[in-house]
C-alpha cells in the first residue's frame, strides 16, 4: 500500500485499459462531432504499471487541469474531468487551431515539473476521422523517456526501463505538487 496517496488507486489489467481507450475515442469523437471547427486537448497522464491512481496524483492532476482551464478559458466551449480507475483524464474543447494549441502544449510541458508526467493530445474531426498532431507535425523532436532522455515511445517499446524505476520518478514529479 502506497502511504503517500500517490499511488494508492486500485490496479487495473489489459481489458480495462483496452475498454478505457476505446471510451476515450469515443468521447474524443463525440466532442469534437458537437463542436465542429474546434480543436479537443486530451489531458492524461503517463503512469506505466498495473496502478494509475492515487489520491494525491489526482490532486495534482485537478490543479494542472484549472491551469490549463486558465489558460484557454476565453475559447473554451465544453470540457469534461473523469476520476477513472485506468487514470484521470479531462477534456477540453477549444476554439483554438489545433497546430497552436499543440504549440502551447508543448510549451506547458515546461510549466512544471509534474507537466513532464502529462499526456496533452490535441485532436480535431477530419472528414470523418479524428487526426492527433503529433510533436513531429510541428518540427519537433520526439517526446523524451522520463528516465534517460531517449525517445520515450523506444523506451517504452522495448521496455527498456524497470517498473519500479519508472514508478520511482512518477512518484517524484507527482509528489512534487503543482508549485514549488
Amino acid at each position: 500500500m502506497d502511504e503517500s496517496g500517490i499511488m494508492d488507486g486500485p490496479p487495473v489489467d489489459l481489458q480495462q485499459m483496452l475498454q478505457a481507450r476505446d471510451a476515450r475515442v469515443e468521447r474524443q469523437r463525440s466532442l469534437l462531432e458537437d463542436n465542429p471547427h474546434s480543436s479537443l486537448l486530451h489531458v492524461g497522464l503517463r503512469i506505466a504499471g498495473p496502478v494509475k491512481t492515487g489520491r494525491a496524483l489526482e490532486e495534482v492532476f485537478d490543479q494542472a487541469v484549472n491551469r490549463l482551464h486558465q489558460l484557454l478559458e476565453a475559447g473554451l466551449l465544453d470540457q469534461d474531468v473523469l476520476h477513472l480507475p485506468t487514470g484521470p483524464e479531462a477534456f477540453l474543447v477549444s476554439l483554438m487551431p489545433a497546430r497552436e494549441l499543440k504549440e502551447d502544449m508543448l510549451d506547458f510541458e515546461g510549466y512544471r515539473p509534474f507537466c513532464t508526467l502529462m499526456d496533452l493530445d490535441v485532436l480535431t474531426l477530419e472528414n470523418g476521422r479524428l487526426v492527433k498532431i503529433s510533436r513531429e507535425d510541428l518540427g519537433r523532436v520526439p517526446r523524451p523517456c522520463l528516465i534517460c532522455e531517449r525517445p520515450a515511445k523506444e523506451c517504452a517499446r522495448s521496455r527498456r526501463h524497470r517498473p519500479e524505476e519508472i514508478r520511482s520518478v512518477v512518484e517524484t514529479l507527482a509528489g512534487s505538487g503543482w508549485e514549488y
